[in-house]
């Protein structure tokens, strides 16, 4: 799996909308995402977590709790994720359920759904097909993609920040074990 194109919107400690283009790193297989301490890089490896599986990284938090403390009432929370898998393009969005401002009408807020949607892209990275829907359609279609449960992608893709130390002290054997 190749990442792509990261989008967040009123996800974690980002009110508003980030971006993050992967392409840029062309042929690159391996990159560090960097930078002091809380200022959002697990924020960002969670996004990735939740677009492909509807949980974080750490598996702590759920789609409902990314939801930014600091976005308006009216911005929705989602998150969109264009990857590869070989010369295959998909996109994953995906929404938690959370209260969102009334359009119209009155009172302050209204529950919103979760939704999460999975589509083929072409070259272009234009969407060609709807691939699944529904949250538990899309999360077992990216596992058949990407032949990785949540918990095997954190372990295997993603190397947990807890797990670096640990990494960088262990034995051999211990860093088998550990990756």
């Amino acid at each position: 799996m190749k990442p792509l194109y990261l989008e967040i919107r009123a996800f974690g400690p980002y009110a508003g909308v980030q971006a993050v283009d992967f392409s840029q790193l062309r042929d690159y297989r391996f990159f560090l995402i960097h930078g002091p301490t809380s200022s959002g890089k697990t924020s960002l490896l969670d996004a990735i977590c939740y677009a492909l599986y509807g949980d974080t990284s750490g598996k702590v938090r759920s789609g409902e709790n990314m939801r930014s403390d600091y976005a308006a009432a009216s911005e929705g929370t989602a998150v969109v994720f264009d990857f590869a898998v070989g010369e295959n393009r998909y996109r994953v969005r995906r929404s938690p359920r959370q209260w969102l401002a009334r359009k119209r009408g009155a009172g302050s807020l209204v529950e919103v759904g979760e939704s999460a949607s999975l589509y083929r892209l072409d070259e272009t990275r234009r969407e060609t097909a709807v691939l699944a829907e529904k949250s538990q359609r899309v999360t077992a279609e990216v596992q058949r993609l990407l032949g990785f449960r949540s918990d095997q992608f954190r372990q295997v893709v993603l190397l947990p920040q807890g797990d670096f130390r640990r990494l960088l002290l262990a034995d051999s054997s211990e860093r088998q074990e550990i990756m």
